[in-house]
């Protein structure tokens, strides 16, 4: 078969088969048919000469077709030395020069174009804790190990060891995400394995009632409540409350200004969230405590800036508290619930939280109240029986009359 192209402009593909050979199925990364031709000669050529390492390698992805297209038109030679380059890469030094790229400040992340946050890089080493321990060889294993097999038996050991769906999804993250920085930073060419995500459960539901919320008031060390208080009653991310800083925070406004001067996870989590008059007699007295409280200091200084000491502080709160399975980020699930307990319509609780979709934000609607729907089904009626329609034109009559309804 000649070389083909899926659409008019596009790249020219080749498929070169033989019996008993690997099938050679691969974009030319040209749009010129002549290269494209030519780099189908050079298969043939490599057949001919009994290459079916080379193949192989070409095959799995782990040779680009056209820089061993180059290699073979300037020096036959030089293909060995590609050759024991493309056989040679262990996972162990990979993954360290990995890690040090991820917390190297000037890498930015792809997907944010920020630097990556050290709680996501220690995730991502977790997560590949879990791979070693399952891969054979660990640390010693090639590129070519990560294989759709080995996935497939990845995920039937997590699911056997206890692991949850959303746990073996985030290790299949980190190991999609090392994939892409070998190929995108290192040039290696790999076959990707398939990396199904397994089917993940509709998530807790877990929140605060008012009771539970003054409960876990009364239990918590002093210093720690104006930050538990925050995350209740704005519904901020732990991470968007532990990088505030006073200048975002306008008391006389009543409201914060979240991802100005800060990192935030999307382009949808920079909002202004108001400050309630709780919550503002909170911010105002823990602000005079603060032992710097200038525009560029933080809200929580260290130690309430460490994301695992406030881990800590709150289950300790809880277990003095009688709460329990609560976890720290369920004081911004109680908001949520809270918001559409309280009529909160799903849009406005969507820029409150700072959700990128609102999709996110119908988990609450099994919480909004039965009393709000029967109103709106009485409006959606006066409506359509034209009511709403007759009552605004009386209206209307009215202040054209000089008389303001009453």
């Amino acid at each position: 078969m000649s070389p083909f192209r899926r659409k008019k402009g596009a790249s020219y593909y080749i498929d070169v088969r033989w019996k008993g050979w690997p099938r050679i199925r691969l974009a030319t990364g040209t749009r010129h048919k002549a290269r494209a031709v030519a780099m189908e000669r050079t298969v043939y050529a490599l057949k001919s000469a009994g290459r079916r390492d080379i193949l192989q390698l070409l095959a799995a992805g782990r040779l680009r077709l056209d820089e061993v297209h180059d290699i073979y038109l300037r020096d036959p030679n030089a293909l060995e030395q590609r050759l024991a380059k493309a056989q040679s890469h262990a996972i162990g030094p990979l993954l360290d020069a990995w890690y040090a790229w991820l917390e190297d400040p000037a890498t930015l992340s792809p997907k944010t174009r920020r630097p990556f946050s050290a709680k996501t890089i220690q995730g991502y080493r977790w997560c590949w804790g879990q791979v070693l321990q399952l891969l054979p060889r660990g640390r010693e294993a090639v590129l070519t190990d990560l294989t759709t097999g080995f996935v497939a038996d990845f995920r039937a050991r997590r699911r056997a060891g206890g692991a949850s769906g959303p746990t073996i999804n985030r290790n299949l993250t980190a190991l999609s995400a090392f994939l892409s920085w070998t190929d995108r930073e290192r040039g290696l060419a790999l076959q990707r394995p398939r990396l199904p995500h397994e089917r993940e459960h509709p998530g807790r539901d877990r929140w605060l009632s008012a009771d539970e919320i003054r409960a876990l008031e009364r239990a918590t060390v002093a210093p720690w409540w104006p930050l538990f208080g925050l995350l209740i009653y704005t519904g901020l991310r732990i991470g968007e409350a532990q990088t505030l800083r006073w200048s975002a925070v306008r008391l006389a406004e009543r409201r914060i200004a979240i991802g100005r001067q800060q990192r935030v996870k999307t382009e949808a989590s920079v909002r202004d969230v108001p400050i309630p008059a709780p919550l503002a007699e909170l911010l105002a007295t823990h602000r005079l405590g603060c032992p710097g409280s200038g525009p560029a200091d933080l809200v929580f200084p260290s130690p309430l800036s460490s994301y695992q000491r406030a881990q800590r502080a709150f289950q300790a709160a809880c277990r003095r508290a009688g709460l329990h399975e609560v976890r720290l980020h369920d004081l911004r699930h109680t908001f949520g619930v809270h918001c559409a307990r309280a009529g909160v319509p799903l849009a406005r609780i969507q820029k409150l939280m700072g959700h990128a979709t609102l999709a996110m934000t119908l988990r609450y609607l099994q919480h909004a109240p039965e009393s709000h729907f029967a109103q709106d089904a009485a409006l959606v009626a006066e409506s359509l029986s034209g009511a709403r329609d007759a009552e605004a034109e009386a209206a209307a009559e009215l202040l054209r009359a000089g008389i303001r309804p009453a």
